[in-house]
């Protein structure tokens, strides 16, 4: 987990993520899509996106203010695919699994945009904790530094490979054993790949 995102890729995507921040609410589990539309969930290695309407650092923590209630996942490799996962789920998940964040703790790419300038930081990401809309991590500064405050964040994190399962099969949608422990994909219009782990 420790490869920085490109730069390149998060100016671009810097927009369209921040329009798409909306306040995080603790969700119901999302339904499935339609079985004969599903795929089991591909190993990949996942970028997450966490965007916010604002944000505050005094160098040793970050917080995303109006944190968007869906965590954006993206990757390109076996094949384009897209995803998507609870924000708090994504924080219940840190600790948990076989390879967790909480061990391997992840870079993150903090982006933003301070007087009609872009600005860039990388640092890496502990101990989240989410309270209503607010979501804050420790932070450690590996590269550049996270201005004091600002609107409209964009947080690209570095690397989760998923899925992976260890223990007993859970059961999940549809009331009876879940098929595929790992997540679930589906295919959209253009025959892309959109999932959700099985965590999220």
């Amino acid at each position: 987990m420790k490869r920085f995102a490109m730069e390149v890729a998060l100016l671009a995507l810097l927009p369209w993520c921040a329009a798409s921040a909306q306040p995080v609410a603790r969700p119901a589990r999302a339904p499935a899509p339609a079985e004969a539309n599903v795929e089991s969930m591909p190993a990949a290695n996942w970028l997450f996106v966490q965007t916010g309407t604002g944000f505050s650092s005094d160098g040793k923590t970050l917080t995303i203010r109006g944190v968007g209630a869906q965590t954006l996942m993206f990757s390109d490799r076996p094949e384009r695919m897209t995803g998507d996962a609870a924000t708090a789920r994504f924080v219940d998940y840190w600790s948990k699994g076989h390879d967790d964040f909480e061990r391997d703790p992840p870079n993150a790419t903090v982006s933003t945009v301070i007087d009609g300038k872009p600005q860039l930081a990388v640092v890496e990401l502990r101990n989240p904790r989410l309270r209503g809309d607010a979501l804050t991590y420790d932070i450690r500064p590996l590269a550049g530094q996270v201005p004091a405050s600002g609107q409209q964040v964009s947080v690209f994190i570095d690397w989760w490979y998923g899925p992976a399962w260890y223990g007993p099969r859970p059961w999940g949608w549809g009331g009876g054993p879940r098929p595929w422990p790992g997540g679930r994909c589906w295919r959209g219009p253009y025959g892309h790949l959109h999932c959700r782990p099985w965590w999220g």
